[in-house]
């Protein structure tokens, strides 16, 4: 089937995408550095833009994060410790702008069974 989006239309979705790849980072970790923002601003491939907003919403600190977004297309795994968004027990990991009383709130939760 031939594609029949638009240029301005595929334009446009890579437009949102970045925005949203940079509000979920911005929210997640604090200001994005120029150096990402130009990075993310030049990339005409959803795909990429699409793993990088999974990314940087599964990842739990802003290391992480680059860690991915420098190792380049095939490194899309996600599995492991160092997708874990929300960590148990409140350290070094936990997001600027997250308060520890949050994570320690919930680590208290009882576990769904």
């Amino acid at each position: 089937m031939p594609n029949t989006m638009s240029d301005a239309a595929q334009r446009a979705l890579l437009a949102c995408d970045r925005e949203d790849l940079l509000t979920v980072l911005t929210l997640r970790f604090g200001s994005v550095p120029e150096t990402v923002q130009s990075r993310v601003a030049a990339c005409d491939d959803a795909a990429t833009l699409e793993r990088w907003i999974l990314v940087a919403a599964n990842v739990p600190d802003w290391v992480s994060f680059l860690n991915d977004f420098n190792a380049g297309p095939n490194a899309f795994k996600m599995v492991g410790a160092s997708y874990e968004p929300n960590p148990t027990v409140p350290g070094p990991t936990t997001a600027p702008g997250v308060s520890r009383e949050l994570h320690e709130t919930r680590a208290a939760r009882p576990k769904e069974e």
